[in-house]
């Protein structure tokens, strides 16, 4: 949905930042996100640079509200697609309302799933986004511990791994037109395999797989 320019000093407070975002998630989708900058934003949202910059201070600290707004949206995602699940449901049906929420998200918000992920853009150290990124992150992590309680530290990392890039990997294909493959039915496959590979015993390695080749 496209952002109607207003005439300068129309906007609330909280409106004009809201407009500002709006803007930045058009030229992310229109141009991709090294081509946003501040007075564009502010251009297309119809106020002065100098009216939208208290907001946010910089490019960087707008791509990090973005950016931050994105966690959020994930993590809410994530959190509807396990609220939807009978109360009776496993940990394997809430490891896998993790992936659908995931993927519910991305399609949602193309332009939010495009910019959070691109670390380089973004103020890493803002102590919001950090804390966005530990929320949506820890949906995953525990419906992951419960799946195959008692793994050690490394198989829940990989496990965690390929979890993440499976569907991320998914979203992104998605995102970029490749194909007819992903479809929802070949998502929730998909996620069903994924979930079958998480919650498999975990292998120990051998002495033969430990030793230098």
């Amino acid at each position: 949905m496209s952002v109607t320019p207003k005439p300068e000093g129309r906007h609330h407070h909280g409106a004009l930042r809201e407009a500002l975002l709006a803007a930045l998630a058009e030229i992310v989708l229109e141009r991709g996100p090294e081509a946003v900058t501040l007075r564009e934003c502010a251009r297309r949202a119809g106020v002065s640079h100098s009216a939208a910059a208290p907001h946010f201070g910089d490019k960087r600290g707008l791509l990090t509200a973005f950016a931050l707004q994105g966690e959020e949206r994930l993590a809410q995602a994530m959190r509807d697609a396990l609220a939807a699940l009978p109360g009776n449901a496993g940990p394997e049906a809430r490891l896998a309302a993790t992936g659908r929420g995931y993927i519910a998200f991305a399609r949602a918000h193309p332009a939010h799933f495009r910019l959070m992920f691109r670390t380089d853009l973004i103020d890493r150290a803002d102590p919001a986004w950090c804390n966005a990124v530990g929320q949506s992150f820890a949906l995953l992590s525990d419906a992951m511990a419960a799946v195959r309680p008692g793994m050690d530290a490394r198989a829940r990392r990989a496990r965690l791994a390929l979890a993440w890039a499976g569907v991320h990997g998914f979203c992104t294909l998605r995102a970029e037109g490749t194909g007819d493959l992903w479809t929802p039915e070949v998502a929730e496959d998909l996620i069903a395999l994924l979930v079958a590979a998480c919650a498999a015993p975990v292998r120990t390695p051998s002495a033969e797989d430990r030793a230098p080749s």
